[in-house]
């Protein structure tokens, strides 16, 4: 999600708006796509994916802290890229946040469409209804409409609201039996690598906080972004283990209309209607406030994958088309046609893909300024910037470091092995927009 409020209220961002944005920011991906995991590995052990993407996060968001208390005036990941590598670098990293917000796009939509579709009873009608949406966000996109932190928070603390209701209406069905004999999947090098993906969507950007770091008062700097951060992070992990572990204890898996839900882009509503009845009025209600959550995170992806295109696309004469016009058609016409030819599985591979990219260019970030020490961040005024890396214990923050740089980097290969074209083609434009368009 995009936020934002005004100069006054913008600087003083606290542990409560930071841990919002975080959660708000990723919530939407515990709504669906693990369920496409569990049809690789099976519920039980797609918790090993789940254990290596939450320790991954981990690494990453204690990496996060220390670069936005060293750089406080940092505007996004790619500024710590270029700040230890060059703005070429920087520019490759911008190219990879695109790729996470552009195909998580239409990844969401999908999941909105379906989530409406099934309200409606008439999933036939879930493209038409993502359709509708994308056209609708990319129109409130051209006038850089944002969603405040107040509205954030409260369309946060009803997701989390959201996920409790399913937790509550599920837990009387749990049984341990349905968890450990799903005869779902199963787990080798294989099907790790191929659920791997999905593990990661949980977790996916909670990096975001990393873009409003520089509206946080400098008073007590460390300790909001720290908790914030941390905070934000165990919430979500703790909401994913709850909703996996009594969704798959709720659900009887030897019906036949139980491997449905493998399928599903609305496994939450699904697995609800099988435990509890389609009629259900908790059902009803349910789908109904995830909603919330899913058009909110629609509009800030959107928005933001309208952001970062727009810088890159070569100057406009006419008055008439702006930039952002452009920008917003394109992000439009691509998230469209993903909808209606592409698997959602497939849509949050590649914007897994360009996530772990800057995961791991972050990361690496780290550890090279690391060894600069006391050296502060180019353009940064000494006296806004209270911290060096000199202030933080270097073995944890280079453990950290290089954990999130390996499984990062298995992530990369992972991706390299299940969509090789697309992975060659994201290669080959991106270094030749960086080195060679951008260049002239």
């Amino acid at each position: 999600m995009i936020v934002s409020e005004d100069n006054k209220q913008s600087k003083k961002l606290g542990i409560f708006a930071i841990w919002a944005i975080g959660v708000g920011m990723v919530i939407s991906g515990e709504s669906f796509g693990w369920n496409l995991g569990w049809a690789i590995t099976g519920p039980l052990w797609f918790f090993v994916p789940v254990a290596v993407a939450a320790l991954m996060y981990f690494g990453l968001v204690q990496t996060l802290i220390e670069l936005a208390c060293v750089y406080p005036d940092a505007t996004g990941p790619h500024t710590y890229v270029e700040k230890a590598f060059n703005k070429k670098w920087g520019a490759f990293i911008g190219l990879a946040i695109l790729f996470e917000f552009l195909f998580a796009t239409p990844a969401i939509a999908s999941s909105l469409g379906e989530y409406l579709g099934f309200l409606m009873n008439d999933l036939s009608l879930s493209p038409w209804i993502s359709t509708l949406f994308l056209l609708g966000f990319s129109i409130v996109n051209l006038f850089e409409m944002h969603i405040g932190v107040r509205f954030l928070i409260l369309l946060t603390l009803l997701a989390i609201l959201e996920l409790f209701m399913y937790q509550g209406s599920v837990f009387t069905a749990f049984e341990l039996q349905n968890l450990s004999n799903s005869n779902v999947g199963s787990i080798d090098l294989q099907s790790f690598v191929e659920a791997i993906p999905y593990a990661m969507w949980l977790f996916l950007a909670i990096e975001g906080i990393s873009l409003m770091t520089n509206a946080v008062d400098r008073k007590n700097f460390r300790k909001v972004i720290g908790r914030g951060y941390n905070l934000a992070f165990f919430t979500l992990l703790i909401l994913a283990v709850l909703v996996l572990v009594l969704a798959a204890g709720g659900i009887d898996w030897n019906l036949p209309e139980s491997l449905g839900l493998l399928e599903e882009n609305h496994p939450m509503p699904a697995s609800m209607a099988l435990i509890l009845g389609k009629d259900h009025f908790l059902v009803q209600v349910f789908t109904f406030i995830g909603l919330f959550g899913l058009i909110a995170s629609l509009q800030g992806i959107a928005f933001a994958a309208t952001k970062q295109l727009e810088p890159l696309l070569p100057s406009i004469k006419d008055n008439l088309v702006s930039k952002r016009v452009i920008a917003s058609t394109i992000v439009f016409v691509i998230s469209l046609a993903a909808i209606w030819t592409s698997q959602t599985g497939f849509l949050i591979e590649v914007s897994v893909f360009g996530a772990v990219c800057m995961y791991f260019a972050v990361s690496s970030s780290l550890l090279v300024l690391r060894k600069r020490n006391n050296i502060l961040a180019a353009g940064v005024n000494v006296k806004n910037t209270a911290y060096s890396h000199n202030n933080f214990n270097g073995i944890f923050s280079s453990f950290n470091a290089w954990v999130a740089v390996i499984i990062s980097l298995i992530c990369i290969g992972s991706f390299a092995y299940l969509q090789f074209q697309a992975f060659i083609i994201f290669i080959i434009c991106s270094l030749g927009y960086v080195f060679l368009i951008r260049r002239k």
